[in-house]
């Protein structure tokens, strides 16, 4: 029996986000921050400031995960929140400097690891396989929103119970 190739690139895509989680681990932890916090400060950092809501929307998790999180890194000191001033009842969350600080050494250290296991790679493969990952990553999105883009936002609710019109 014969996999198709769209078969091949779904395991292959599989085993290389499993691989790179296990490879990032240990880096992340010497920075001192888990994956999950890696991922929200980057996310944050890239934002400038967010609400907990959008937040949650964007990484497609409950509130209730998103709210441990932001609990933990605000007591490391790595995020800030801030009463918003046109709602009272919600937070503006920023990255602090410390927060910036554990996220570039963070970067640093986990692309030591990457840079290490594609020593062996000339440049321009390397390149090349950039390339044709931001290739797949468009084909990838096509026309689907992305939670807490713009347009997103801008989409009619559906009801009154203000539910998702996505899937």
């Amino acid at each position: 029996m014969s996999d198709s190739v769209e078969r091949r690139v779904v395991r292959e895509v599989g085993a290389a986000t499993r691989l790179i989680r296990l490879l990032m681990a240990p880096p992340l932890q010497a920075a001192g921050i888990t994956q999950a916090e890696f991922h929200l400060l980057a996310l944050l950092e890239e934002r400038g400031t967010s609400t907990g809501k959008e937040l949650a929307c964007l990484l497609s998790l409950d509130k209730t995960t998103i709210s441990r999180q932001l609990t933990s890194l605000e007591e490391a000191l790595l995020i800030a929140r801030t009463t918003d001033p046109t709602n009272r009842r919600s937070h503006l969350i920023t990255v602090t400097e410390a927060g910036r600080l554990r996220l570039a050494d963070a970067r640093r250290r986990s692309l030591a690891v990457m840079a290490e296991r594609f020593a062996s790679w000339p440049k321009e493969e390397l390149g090349a396989l950039a390339d044709h990952l931001a290739r797949f990553n468009d084909v990838l999105r096509g026309d689907v929103t992305e939670p807490g883009t713009e347009s997103e936002r801008n989409r009619p609710s559906r009801g009154a119970s203000g539910g998702s019109d996505r899937p």
